[in-house]
């Protein structure tokens, strides 16, 4: 194996390992957050791109355009929004609004 060949093949590993190590996980990632906003339901607590948290009240799925989401913040702020403003779903009973709902006490500290 000459020279040209073997740095070839060294291009080709550093090239193979960038995608496994980099590019591969993320597109992973980037399915399982898809599929979570997919499966979005009224009632799920989510946290948007802008680090807000809230309740989901409506999924609008057009025949045409963008999924829209009606997301509640709690304190009668309601808010139109597209699925990609949804950055993944909480657990249930993160939000301040649903912790007053269930009776939960807040500590402040």
């Amino acid at each position: 194996m000459n020279a040209a060949e073997l740095s070839f093949v060294v291009v080709i590993g550093i090239i193979v390992a960038f995608y496994l190590i980099v590019l591969r996980p993320q597109q992973q990632e980037q399915k399982r957050q898809q599929k979570d906003i997919k499966d979005l339901q009224v009632g799920d607590e989510v946290l948007t791109t802008s680090g807000f948290l809230g309740t989901v009240k409506d999924v609008y799925i057009p025949e045409a355009g963008p999924v829209q989401i009606v997301i509640d913040f709690g304190s009668g702020v309601i808010v139109n929004a597209l699925a990609s403003a949804i950055a993944q779903r909480v657990a249930a009973g993160q939000t301040i609004h649903s912790r007053r709902a269930a009776g939960i006490e807040e500590k402040h500290g």
